[in-house]
């Protein structure tokens, strides 16, 4: 894990905040939440060398070839 860029990414995350958050006090509930769990997943996955990691292709590739190779039986 690259602790700066996690830490750089943490700094966004808290400005982005901090700038929206008083122009959403009108706006509802689901809104706020939504606005929230976009800005912490992105926060979470930023913890991840993602670059470095296989794509959900291969996730599905690997998850599907028993059963490719049991049809073709």
């Amino acid at each position: 894990m690259r602790w700066g860029a996690f830490l750089f990414t943490a700094a966004i995350v808290t400005l982005i905040i901090l700038y929206e958050w008083p122009k959403m006090k009108q706006n509802p509930k689901k809104d706020k939440v939504a606005f929230l769990t976009l800005l912490l997943t992105g926060l979470a996955l930023s913890m991840f060398n993602l670059p470095q990691m296989s794509g959900p292709t291969e996730w599905i590739v690997v998850l599907f070839r028993p059963f490719g190779e049991f049809m073709e039986k």
